[in-house]
């Protein structure tokens, strides 16, 4: 199939074009690849390099953070030169395969640090910035062509939604088949040495991980190969080339005033998400005390929430628009964030607390704990889909209003926004743990942590959650797009919508 570049004279497709069921479940499969190594990173890295090397937790997050803020740079490259691509394999499953499988064999060497940089906190720094920087860059390749062909598969307005929604779905479910269930199968204490100070534990959980990432990258790569589009005959937008395009595509982008409040919006969303995950794993080893099976509970409980949630957003999103729903779920987040901070860190509930009934003994700290986390993460998991539909739309926008499909594009700005706030949520986890006095592992001994810090370790991550999502619906209040509004832009005459706003 030839495609040949739109002028900007265009038809619109007043005519929703939506994919199948089964064509939106092998699409959405392709993001467990993403969440079993992005959640592994974010639930376990931290733990692996204090307690179990021993590195300053502050450098840890720094390390980090400057691999993400290398994606800041790669993703916007990567959605132009992904948009341009003219190619007989189309503009997105070459660069998904190669990156992809860079990303999987990545995500093993991160856990795999060699013996002889073990003891040296720069080596150790240096080691976690440059694997950091490969997976990310392999991250990037496939991440952004994915994202740009979920977009192009469906431009029916609720058919965004409901394609997120299930792309969050399958995310979740890889995170609690692995992440989660990794506390119960890597982690179980065996003696005095907790598991989370056993470096060969994290290596056991990588390599599992990595093997299912490839596979996962291959299935998604040749199940949604039928959407590939050749190019090599398409006209390109701009004349000229190289840096010059590539500029001029950023500059139009940023520009562009519908998709502006997504970009903040997402943002807040995700330094919120990122840093209560960090904080929330020290939360179950220090501040509840969790065993392993009462770690994987807890952790599952977020997943499953989180499922709910998108599972959720797709009929909410049909009452009361995409707008309205991304507000109850940030609302839902914040009142169980809050709930958190009265139940626990006020002492009203001690996280060792057991209720005998019926003669069985209850956890009630850990239902409890586990009720209010999970209310945190169903609100993130109606919220973060819509914001992916919200960009889809503005991208269509784009294209209505110019002529040309800037998927790519748009996906790599709105992943920048994430990056960005992944970049400085990892820092504040790193710096939250500094400035609390949290100790680390020194010399093989297992730290012991005083209970001021352990008070201020639960408050602070509840009280994040809260504060960020709070932020988050203030801003997505800006946003003016609707299903009217779109309705309406996709029905105009073309030369009604230059300049329009």
């Amino acid at each position: 199939m030839i495609l040949q570049a739109e002028a900007t004279t265009t038809q619109h497709d007043p005519v929703p074009v939506n994919c199948s069921l089964p064509n939106m479940l092998t699409y959405a499969q392709g993001d467990c690849a993403i969440s079993l190594v992005m959640n592994g990173i974010f639930g376990f890295a931290m733990l692996y390099y204090t307690n179990a090397l021993g590195l300053n937790p502050a450098w840890t997050g720094i390390a980090m953070s400057l691999s993400v803020a290398w994606e800041a740079i790669s993703e916007p490259l990567m959605g132009h030169i992904s948009d341009i691509t003219r190619s007989r394999w189309g503009q997105r499953h070459a660069y998904m395969l190669i990156g992809g499988l860079l990303m999987a064999a990545c995500s093993y060497l991160i856990w795999d640090v060699p013996q002889k940089l073990l003891g040296s906190q720069v080596s150790m720094f240096r080691y976690l910035v440059a694997m950091n920087l490969l997976l990310r860059s392999g991250l990037t390749m496939f991440f952004i062509p994915y994202v740009a062909l979920g977009f192009e598969m469906t431009n029916d307005y609720q058919g965004r939604s409901r394609l997120q929604a299930i792309r969050q779905i399958f995310n979740m479910a890889a995170n609690f088949a692995g992440p989660a269930m990794a506390w119960t199968i890597f982690f179980q204490n065996h003696g005095k040495i907790p598991a989370t100070s056993i470096a060969a534990n994290y290596l056991h959980m990588g390599t599992v991980f990595a093997v299912a990432t490839a596979l996962f990258v291959l299935i998604a790569v040749t199940s949604t190969y039928r959407w590939h589009k050749d190019t090599r005959l398409a006209i390109p937008e701009f004349k000229s080339g190289g840096a010059s395009a590539f500029f001029l595509d950023m500059k139009q982008i940023l520009l562009d005033p519908f998709p502006r409040w997504v970009f903040v919006f997402v943002f807040l969303i995700c330094v919120g998400m990122v840093l209560v995950s960090s904080l929330q794993m020290f939360v179950y080893v220090d501040f509840m005390k969790f065993s392993a099976d009462q770690k994987t509970i807890a952790q599952g409980g977020t997943m499953i929430a989180m499922a709910l949630g998108a599972l959720i957003s797709m009929p909410l999103a049909r009452r009361v628009d995409k707008k309205g729903a991304a507000m109850i779920g940030g609302l839902i987040s914040i009142l169980s964030s809050v709930l958190l901070i009265l139940v626990f860190s006020t002492g009203l509930v001690n996280p060792s607390l057991h209720w005998r009934a019926a003669g069985i003994n209850l956890p009630m700290s850990l239902i409890l704990f586990v009720a209010g986390q999970a209310g945190y993460w169903f609100g993130n998991g109606i919220m973060l889909p819509l914001s992916i539909a919200m960009m889809a739309d503005v991208s269509e926008i784009h294209r209505i209003k110019t002529g040309f499909s800037k998927d790519g594009s748009y996906s790599s700005v709105y992943s920048l926004a994430m990056r960005l706030a992944i970049a400085l949520s990892l820092v504040l986890s790193g710096y939250c743990l500094t400035a609390i006095d949290y100790k680390t592992a020194m010399h093989g001994m297992t730290p012991t942590q005083t209970p001021s810090t352990i008070w201020k370790l639960g408050f602070t991550t509840f009280l994040s959650g809260a504060v960020f999502a709070t932020i988050a619906i203030v801003t997505i209040n800006f946003y003016p797009i609707t299903l009217r509004r779109l309705q309406e832009l996709r029905t105009s005459p073309t030369d009604d919508l230059k300049g329009c706003n």
